[in-house]
Parts: C-alpha cells; structure tokens; sequence
C-alpha cells in the first residue's frame, strides 16, 4: 500500500446513523422472511456521467480546467503529502482492508468503551465484517453482510461469549432484524468512503475551490469560523480535547485559525441511508479540508451535504486528527500508509426554523484510536460468509 488520507473522516460519519458499537444480540428471525434483493452493482453514482465545473465529465483525480491556481496548489499539496512510495497520487481506492481500533461512543445512554476490527471488500453493493473484541482482544461479537452461494445479499450474526451467546451464526432476517440490517448497512457505507478517502485521487472531482478564512468580527465569538462566500459561518465545538500542532497544544478555534481550506466536491461518497444495500439518490457531498500549510496533511474536515449554500446545515459533520502515524513503522515505503493516531468525530446540534441555532456539540460524538491494521488485505468473499 503505498498512498492513505484520512479515515477520520469516513469513519466518524457514523453519527449520521449510529455511533454505537455493533449490535449486542441478534433478533430472531421470522417465520416466512420476505425475499432479500439480489447483489447490487456499484452505485449509480459510480457510473452515472456527471460533470464537473468545466462541462468535462468527471474522472477520478481529474481537477477540473477552471480550477483556480490557489485550489490547484492545495490539492497538489494534500495529494502529496499523504504519498509514501513514489510521490505519485494513486486514482484507485484499495479494493480491501482490515482496520482495528479502540472507541469511546457518547450517546443519550451514556458512554460506552469497546474495541472493534472491520474488514471491507468492494465486491458487489460492498461487503463488511464487523467484529466487536473483548479485553483479550479476541471475538466476542461478530456481524457480517455478505453474498450467498447464489449472489445475493445476506446479513448473519453471531456471539461467542458473555450474555446472548449465540449457537452458531444466525440469519439476520424479517422485521425483527431490520434495526440490525440497517447498523451493518452503515458499516458498509462508512467502509466504502474509507476506501475512497485514502485515496483522494479515487474520487471524481466535480470542482476544486481555496475557501478563504475571514478576519473575525469585532464581538464575535472565537468558536465562529467565517468563510468568504458563506452567509452564516460554523460554530466550532468549544471543546476541551485540544489540538497539537507544531509541537503546540492548543485549542481547535485556534487550531483552525492557522489552517489552509480547501472544497472537494464529488459524487463518489455514500449517504447513510441505505436499506438491505439499496441506496438513495446519489447526491454530492462538500469535503473541506483544513490543511496543516507545512505538511499539507489534514488537521480538520468539514462535511456538508449539497454544492452550495451554508456549510453548517443538519448532518454536517466535523472531524479532528491531528496526530499522523506512518503505519507500519519500519516497513518498506510500498507497504506503508499514513494514518491518523485518534481522531474525534463532532455532529452538529440544532434543528428548527431558527438556522442561527446550529453548531457543532462541544463534546465529540465519538473518539476512535488506531490499534493496527492493513490497506491491502487479502480477502475474498468467502470470508463474508459463515464458515
């Protein structure tokens, strides 16, 4: 593997759907399941001949011949910085990967501590295993969306240990499972942004634009960022959890101060939203970079649904990763990737009539910490299947 951006950012998305760790027990199937949809393609989003701001149509890696010099520049730098063996910005996304990680999850319920290893393949609508570990770091839970001998989606479970044990795998099936087919289902979207965003080159660029930062108002809080072009600015978590940079703690307001901004608009991302691998209308996404100006490697990004408009609207989503490990230490640079240490995933609050209201929470939805793990796994889609 040769080339990683950021999985802060795919993996942290999951406070659109569930931030909790995988289901603890499996519901019992029904008696006469409705039948499961066949193995789905790729997304019409991946085939679909959308256009990027100069009327081209869009390719992975392709900066649109509008783009502005000052884009064009962070893009190189971003592209650069997250290259390990040649230098040289790979255009397709690891088609597998495992990744281990610790999490702490904040929800209405309370915080919850756990340890969890995913496994990704991109074969058909996307296969994914999820495993939750116990203190020894082995098995204690495992969910899985996978295709049968006939080629159609699946979804099975099991629990080897503690309360719940279950006798083997179970079919996740009927109404009673629907909850359960919905959190693996979000696992698979997250997995496949991953295998996207490690590779930024792998996404089709609809335009590229420097988002230049405005000197703050007189009175204004420091928690408001003011980008020029966005009628309400974004509140910033006002959070203890500060960021490190240059060797310097300091706190994210300040933190994103001092950053480089740069929007990424595609198509190639995938909403939260899908059901049994079926998939909403594709829509574009803003990914908005905040590049550290001497590495180029992403401290802060922004998520926003649309191509226009406010950048803090419901379901955007902010992500903090300050800390870059190039993962495995030692190996050779064809077999290394760069990965973000932890990083912290804020949603945003608020809803109603009153727009003004919506900010980012002050304390993260969830804090994930790299353990081990690898881009370029061998797996095939036996694995995503009881055995």
């Amino acid at each position: 593997m040769d080339r990683v951006f950021s999985l802060a950012l795919a993996l942290a998305l999951s406070a659109h759907a569930s931030a909790a760790p995988l289901a603890a027990a499996a519901a019992s199937p029904q008696d006469t399941p409705p039948a499961l949809p066949p193995a789905l393609e790729r997304p019409a989003s991946q085939a679909s001949a959308d256009l990027a701001s100069d009327g081209e149509v869009a390719a992975p890696g392709r900066v649109p011949g509008d783009t502005e010099e000052g884009a064009r520049a962070l893009w190189s730098q971003l592209a650069g910085s997250l290259s390990v063996d040649d230098g040289t910005p790979a255009a397709d996304a690891p088609r597998a990967f495992e990744l281990e990680f610790d999490v702490r999850s904040r929800q209405a319920s309370g915080t919850q501590n756990f340890s969890a290893r995913f496994h990704y393949l991109d074969e058909g609508p996307g296969l994914v295993r999820g495993v939750v570990l116990d203190d020894q770091r082995a098995e204690r839970s495992t969910q899985m969306r996978g295709l049968d001998d006939r080629g159609r989606l699946q979804y099975w479970y099991r629990k080897v240990s503690g309360e719940g044990q279950t006798d083997g795998w179970e079919s996740l099936r009927g109404r009673d499972s629907k909850e359960s087919r919905a959190e693996i289902d979000s696992w698979a979207a997250i997995s496949f942004d991953i295998a996207r965003l490690t590779r930024p080159s792998s996404f089709r660029i609809l335009s590229l634009r420097e988002r230049v930062l405005l000197p703050a108002e007189d009175g204004a809080s420091p928690l408001t960022l003011r980008f020029d072009g966005d009628p309400r600015g974004v509140v910033l978590p006002g959070t203890d959890i500060e960021g490190v940079r240059d060797g310097r703690k300091q706190p994210i307001s300040a933190l994103c101060s001092g950053l480089k901004w740069l929007e990424l608009q595609t198509p190639d991302f995938r909403d939260f939203r899908e059901l049994n691998g079926r998939m909403p209308k594709a829509r574009p996404y803003r990914l908005v970079f905040g590049l550290d100006p001497a590495s180029g490697r992403p401290q802060v990004v922004l998520v926003a649904p649309g191509t226009e408009g406010p950048l803090q609207v419901p379901g955007a989503v902010l992500v903090q990763s300050t800390e870059w490990l190039l993962h495995p230490e030692g190996a050779a640079p064809r077999d290394q990737s760069w990965l973000p240490g932890r990083f912290f995933a804020y949603e945003t609050l608020g809803a109603g009539p009153d727009p003004q209201a919506l900010r980012f929470s002050d304390v993260p939805r969830a804090d994930l910490y790299f353990v081990d793990g690898n881009m370029s796994a061998e797996l095939d889609p036996a694995f995503f299947r009881p055995r």
